[in-house]
């Protein structure tokens, strides 16, 4: 199983909890990446929310989660389309791989900074 979990509650920017209009940066992101993954008619992406996932000093956060390959804890987006778009690609990268072991030259620049954990797979 694969599926993108965004925070719900992260803020819109450091000095900022919502945007004006009124969304958080979570939920924000989360808008755009529907509209992104609409526009493209993928069906194949499982898109999530979680309330608060704690951290809240690298606001907007996503789990880029998958139960066959690392799963990747991220953060510091600024809830645009432009990185709803950019975490997509680099989970796109993500998949075409065994191991979830993307090499840093193939990714999109935008994602670049992003990455706070790398978590292995559960193993039965």
């Amino acid at each position: 199983m694969r599926s993108l979990v965004f925070c719900t509650t992260c803020r819109y920017s450091q000095s900022e909890a919502t945007g004006a209009d009124g969304r958080t940066g979570g939920q924000t992101l989360i808008d755009h990446m529907k509209d992104v993954v609409t526009e493209k008619g993928r069906h194949d992406i499982n898109i999530e929310t979680q309330a608060c996932l704690w951290n809240c000093k690298r606001h907007c956060s996503v789990v880029l989660r998958d139960d066959q390959r690392f799963t990747y804890f991220t953060g510091d987006h600024v809830p645009e389309r432009a990185q709803a778009e950019a975490i997509l690609a680099w989970f796109d990268l993500h998949g075409a791989t065994m191991t979830g072991e993307v090499p840093f030259r193939e990714w999109p620049g935008a994602m670049r900074g992003h990455f706070i954990a790398r978590i292995p797979r559960s193993r039965p």
